[in-house]
């Protein structure tokens, strides 16, 4: 089990999709304790009854706003997707959990003016701890085995080192002033750097790195060149470089010629791998 939990696992960096969850929890915490009235709550005669009832809601969604965009942001390099595993994504899910009861426990003790004492808000929390770490270790398990098999068998390239044809790039950085020429032969990727791009790429058969100042889709606008496409937020890459294509739950990787570091693949680029078909 020890095992499992350090296995590599996919986190979600789209802003799209938190937005998502956040906002759909917190609108069904709300909905479900209107229509069903659980846990005594059909005993509360208040004018204002769904009005409270929707603060749950809104506690919920603002916990896991805060959870998703903030705290990434103070813990970054926590939150790399190559560091991210299957044992972080329960523990980060469950402390989602914890939060949301706390602060809701505490909300209700403000709204009907009852005095939780440390102990019984601890006792809570352990039982909504107890009660969610099942359901999230099985959701979990069967999401990190599905994208296992996903990317387990990838297609590998044939002709990475036969390229076609030879084009000189010529890259400007954002001033116009300072440019950087790299022929397509030589390019193995391009890294973003805040607001400056990286540029690796072959000189006199050696690894050789030079910074521009200009952000990657800047450059990305630059590059006219079937061959060398975007597969990441944060990467450019040749695929006529490629000579190897692994992958597990997190996506597929790329292993370039003449150097050992891994380029990785984000999953809404992942169709770019079938080119090696």
């Amino acid at each position: 089990m020890l095992k499992i939990l350090q296995q590599p696992y996919p986190y979600s960096d789209s802003d799209n999709r938190k937005s998502f969850l956040s906002l759909g929890a917190g609108l069904f915490v709300s909905v479900f304790l209107i229509y069903f009235e659980p846990f005594g709550i059909n005993d509360l005669h208040s004018p204002n009854k769904i009005l409270f009832l929707c603060g749950y809601g809104v506690i919920t969604s603002a916990t896991m706003f805060f959870l998703y965009f903030v705290v990434p942001k103070i813990f970054q390099s926590y939150f790399k997707e190559e560091n991210w595993t299957v044992g972080r994504e329960i523990s980060f899910f469950m402390l989602n959990v914890a939060l949301i009861a706390i602060f809701n426990i505490i909300y209700s003790g403000s709204i009907f003016s009852v005095q939780f004492k440390g102990y019984a808000i601890l006792n809570m929390v352990a039982y909504t701890f107890i009660l969610g770490i099942f359901p999230t270790v099985g959701v979990v398990i069967s999401n990190y085995i599905y994208h296992l098999k996903q990317y387990s068998t990838p297609p590998q390239p044939t002709l990475a080192s036969e390229q076609t044809q030879s084009l000189e790039l010529t890259l400007v950085s954002e001033n116009e002033k300072d440019t950087l020429r790299v022929s397509t032969l030589n390019l193995l990727y391009i890294e973003s750097s805040d607001n400056y791009s990286t540029v690796v790429f072959l000189k006199d058969e050696q690894v050789t790195k030079e910074l521009i100042r200009s952000s990657l889709t800047r450059l990305e606008g630059q590059i006219q060149v079937k061959s060398i496409v975007r597969c990441h937020r944060s990467f450019i890459v040749n695929l006529d470089k490629v000579v190897k294509v692994s992958g597990n739950a997190q996506g597929f990787k790329l292993h370039l010629s003449g150097t050992d570091f891994i380029v990785s693949v984000a999953r809404k680029y992942s169709e770019i791998v079938n080119q090696f078909k």
